[in-house]
Parts: structure tokens; C-alpha cells; sequence
């Protein structure tokens, strides 16, 4: 029972829990979840809480998802613990907005969480993550290219509502924990499928680093997003008032900084000013990516008055003489027509829109799955492709041929079956040539291009924001 002790330990020294309070544990069946339910049952007159269970089917295993829900529902009535169990229309949802199904379940996952936590009036809903996922989380935004705050991982406590009380526990702990007590849970096999990034992380790039280069892999990097969190919580800080001393004018479509303050900065403290900037307006949590806070930097570097960029969120950064201007667009802007050459391999870069071509060349693998992809990657048959590749905005009068699809039709009329606004239509970067459409960047690849048996060397694309 040490483990019990440990993670009690954890509770308490990240205040993760009031006594009183109601704790919604979100709960899938696995190892993971089960452990956190049973042991915060063990704790809840000690931490003098309530709990709820909460579990919500995905609807993408099936059979599977339904009995890993009548499992949970079970082992909720075996506890006397009141439960809501729901299913939603995850695969549906990922179709209507173009989400990949991981994104797609995560953002359902959360709306369902914080609904029910609404309705039972839990006040923390506790997450099963533990610190093989945060060590997982850190290597893949190392990956990535991220910068301090992408390195600092998941937090123990977030928004003051959500709670990991299993953050410090190993896998193979919570596995030994099962195996003596006789805990029973369900297992997702899609877990053990590698053409999901993560999985491909845990299940082959984590056992290679930790026999090959480190074994104790999992404490370093756990021990790295400590030291990034303290360190990002100073940044910031630095941040706050640094953007205070900028900050000229602020109201709720328009930022004005001035110019001469955000020269005087170190590099790494303009940097978030600027995202700062960008999320007062934007309204969201998530970053600014690196290449837009570059290109925001180019026009403080520029010296040209009246230099423009185009941001995430329909927000634009315009330089004049003495003050760095960024405004929330209420309408979007025209796209004027462009049209570049795409670098293979290679990124390239749209002004225009703010958006970013990423491509790769390589040899076609059986375990290559293009329909797995999300809607924002693409994979081609490279050797069908016309010698020269070109990004470029819609024109009147373009057709598509869709994946699956034998026929042609008018570019505008497979918009509207997409459910594609009119003012979104310009801002869909199309790949192909000036006359033939390979992929609608973000939506469809086209049917002359798919790769199937005689396939040699496939074209990886992916359109970055």
C-alpha cells in the first residue's frame, strides 16, 4: 500500500484538493484509471471527499468501447459511487470540423468532463496521466522543436479544477499495484498501434533511448520539465511587466507596443511579449507558433512603416514608425492570388495566409495508412506527380477530382458539399499545378494521386498554422 501513501503524499503537496469538495474521476477502464479510482476511494474519508465517476464512450472500437463503459459502470456500483456514463459521436464530430481522432476525442472528452462536472457539482476532476505520459509529453514536444513552455509538460493542478494525482507514479508501478490487489481493468489494444505519433514514442522510441542511451530516461526527463516549469514561471514573469512597460494602447480588437520598448528587450523576453500580444486577442491558451513570432520579429527588424503579417486567430501585426500594431480582423481579409513553388522536400512558407507546406519524400512502407491521417496531412504518390509542384489560392473555374471519387466536379461545388464558408474558401491553400489539383490542402487529396501497391516513393505533406 506505499503506493497509497505516495500519491495521498503528492495530494497534499500540490493542494490538489479541499477537504469537502466533490472529485469527478474521469475514467476510462485502464490500468491507469482504475488504479486512480480505487486508490482515491481508499483516500476519500482520510481527504474527507466525495467522489463521481465519469466515463465517455468515443464510439470508435465499437463493440469494445460499449463493454469498456458497462465495465466502468460495474466497477463504479461495486464501490457505491454514483456515475455518469455517456456516449457521444466522436468519429461524427471528427468529420463535421476536419479534426484528427485524437484531437477530435480530446476536445469531446474535456466538454463532457467539464458538463458533468457542472451537473454533479464537482469542484476538481481528477486525470489518470502518470509519468511515463508527462515523460512521453516532454520527448514529444523535444521533437517538435518546442521551447520552454512546450517542455514543461502537464501540470499536477491545472485551471484549478482539473488534478493528477498520479503524476509522480511509473507505469510499472501502477502495473505491479493491479497485479497485487487483483485490480481488474480493461485494455485498449489501439494503444498498441504505432501509427499513432505517441504510441510510436512509447512503444519504440522510449525503449530504444533508455537501452541504447539511458536507462534512468524517464527520471531525466521528468527532472527536465521541472526545471522548465520553474524556469518558465520566471519568464513570464519578466514577461508581465515587460509588456505592461510596452503596452501603448489595448482594447479588445487592438494591441499598440511600442517599438522602442520591445527593441530594449532580451530576445527571449520579446518573444513572449509578442505571444502575449497575440493571446490577448486571439482569446486562446495555446502559443504562438515559433515562425510567427520570427515573422513578427522580422518586421520590428525590417525598419519598413507599414510592414504587415498575417497571424493565427485573424489577427494581423502591422509595423509604422514608432509602434508594432496588432488588430483582431472582425472580417477576414481578402487573399490576393499567389502562387509558390513547393519545396520537396521542404517547407514552404505563405504569407498570404500564414500557413506553412511541410513536405517529405520517402519510401513507401506497408504500414502506411494515408486514410489514418488527419485532415491537415496528406500522403501522394510522388512518381505520379507532374515535375513541379505549386501552392497556390483558388482560381474561378477550378475542378477537383476527390479521393474516392471517379469524376470530376467544380472546385466551388466541393466546397459546399465540405460545408466550406465563402470566406473560407480563399484561405484553403490548393497543391497541385497552375491547372490540377493534388490536395485541397487541409480537406481532400485527389484520386489520381493516391498511393496504392505499385507505389515507390511517397510525398508526406502537411500544412502547419
Amino acid at each position: 500500500m506505499d503506493l497509497v501513501r505516495q500519491v495521498k503524499a503528492d495530494i497534499c503537496s500540490h493542494k490538489m484538493i479541499n477537504r469537502g469538495c466533490k472529485v469527478l474521476a474521469a475514467v476510462s477502464g485502464g490500468p491507469d484509471s482504475m488504479t486512480m479510482l480505487h486508490i482515491l476511494y481508499l483516500l476519500r474519508e482520510e481527504l474527507g471527499i466525495s467522489l463521481h465517476v465519469a466515463h465517455l464512450n468515443h464510439m470508435f472500437r465499437g463493440a469494445d468501447s460499449e463493454a469498456d463503459a458497462r465495465f466502468v459502470a460495474g466497477m463504479a456500483q461495486r464501490y457505491g459511487l454514483s456515475a455518469t456514463i455517456e456516449a457521444r459521436d466522436v468519429p461524427g464530430y471528427k468529420n463535421k470540423h476536419r479534426l484528427s481522432g485524437q484531437v477530435a476525442a480530446r476536445e469531446m472528452r474535456y466538454r463532457f468532463l467539464r458538463e458533468t462536472a457542472d451537473q454533479v457539482g464537482a469542484s476538481r476532476i481528477a486525470l489518470a496521466h502518470q509519468a511515463d505520459d508527462q515523460a512521453e509529453t516532454v520527448l514529444i514536444n523535444f521533437l517538435r522543436g518546442t521551447g520552454l513552455t512546450g517542455l514543461k509538460g502537464m501540470f499536477s493542478v491545472r485551471e484549478g479544477l482539473y488534478i493528477r494525482p498520479l503524476l509522480q507514479v511509473r507505469r510499472s508501478e501502477i502495473e505491479r499495484y493491479c497485479d497485487e490487489i487483483k485490480l481488474p481493468y480493461r485494455q485498449d489494444y489501439s494503444n498498441l498501434k504505432t501509427y499513432y505519433f505517441r504510441n510510436k514514442v512509447r512503444l519504440d522510441l522510449m525503449p530504444l533511448l533508455e537501452s541504447e542511451y539511458n536507462p534512468a530516461l524517464v527520471p531525466a526527463l521528468l527532472r527536465l520539465s521541472e526545471i522548465c516549469r520553474e524556469e518558465d514561471v520566471y519568464l513570464e514573469d519578466r514577461a508581465e511587466t515587460a509588456f505592461r512597460s510596452c503596452l501603448l494602447e489595448k482594447d479588445g480588437v487592438r494591441v499598440v507596443l511600442s517599438l522602442g520598448g520591445l527593441k530594449e528587450l532580451p530576445l527571449a523576453v520579446r518573444r513572449r511579449v509578442l505571444r502575449r500580444a497575440w493571446q490577448s486577442l486571439d482569446g486562446k491558451q495555446k502559443n504562438l507558433a515559433f515562425r510567427h513570432v520570427e515573422t513578427i520579429l522580422d518586421l520590428i527588424r525590417s525598419g519598413r512603416t507599414g510592414a504587415r503579417a498575417v497571424l493565427p486567430g485573424n489577427v494581423s501585426a502591422v509595423r509604422s514608425y514608432k509602434t508594432l500594431e496588432l488588430t483582431a480582423e472582425l472580417e477576414k481579409p481578402a487573399v490576393p492570388y499567389y502562387i509558390y513553388p513547393v519545396k520537396i522536400p521542404g517547407s514552404t512558407y505563405i504569407p498570404e495566409i500564414g500557413r506553412t507546406v511541410y513536405t517529405e519524400l520517402f519510401r513507401r512502407d506497408p504500414s502506411h495508412k494515408p486514410e489514418n491521417l488527419p485532415p491537415s496531412e496528406a500522403m501522394l504518390d510522388f512518381d505520379k506527380l507532374p515535375p513541379r509542384v505549386f501552392v497556390r489560392r483558388r482560381r474561378e473555374g477550378d475542378v477537383f477530382k476527390p479521393f474516392g471519387q471517379t469524376t470530376e466536379l467544380k472546385l466551388k461545388d466541393f466546397f459546399i458539399k465540405q460545408k466550406v464558408s465563402r470566406k473560407e474558401r480563399d484561405w484553403v491553400p490548393l497543391i497541385g499545378t497552375p491547372n490540377k489539383i493534388l490536395w485541397v490542402g487541409g480537406i481532400r487529396t485527389g484520386e489520381s494521386y493516391k498511393i496504392d501497391q505499385k507505389t515507390d516513393q511517397v510525398l508526406y505533406l502537411k500544412l502547419l498554422s
